[in-house]
């Protein structure tokens, strides 16, 4: 995957355009993130349709970093909640890592986004780590 490709991923994942982002996906690829799991395709589409019911995503590219079998990214995703969300909801659901966001609040966090592709350059695998910047007194 180039960096153009990326691109075109966060387009297709701002659009909420679940098909387009299938193609760069392995079928049974796992996304990691905040303390819970989504393996394949049909999981990645029920976990997002749950998920942006309450709450809508805007990921905004800040660099990409290719490696050897795949690149990290630095992106600041922006969470604006569109309806509460319960902690014991998230819990039912089998996402309880998450934190909600509550309706009308927006809130923009940094990541690091490891993607490992396999040999046609499909993302087999999603593993984002949350930048928690040092404390500072002020």
């Amino acid at each position: 995957m180039t960096e153009d490709d990326y691109h075109r991923y966060i387009e297709a994942f701002n659009a909420r355009d679940y098909a387009a982002l299938e193609t760069f996906f392995t079928d049974d690829f796992v996304l990691e993130n905040a303390g819970f799991r989504v393996q394949g395709k049909p999981a990645f589409r029920a976990f997002y349709a749950f998920f942006h019911e309450y709450c809508r995503e805007e990921v905004i590219f800040k660099g990409f970093y290719p490696g050897k079998d795949g690149f990290v990214s630095n992106v600041v995703i922006r969470f604006t909640g569109l309806k509460d969300l319960s902690p014991e909801l998230l819990v039912q659901k089998g996402y309880e890592g998450m934190t909600p966001v509550p309706a009308g609040v927006s809130v923009d966090v940094e990541f690091l986004i490891l993607y490992l592709l396999d040999e046609r350059g499909k993302i087999r695998f999603i593993k984002g780590a949350v930048w928690v910047p040092a404390a500072t007194e002020g």
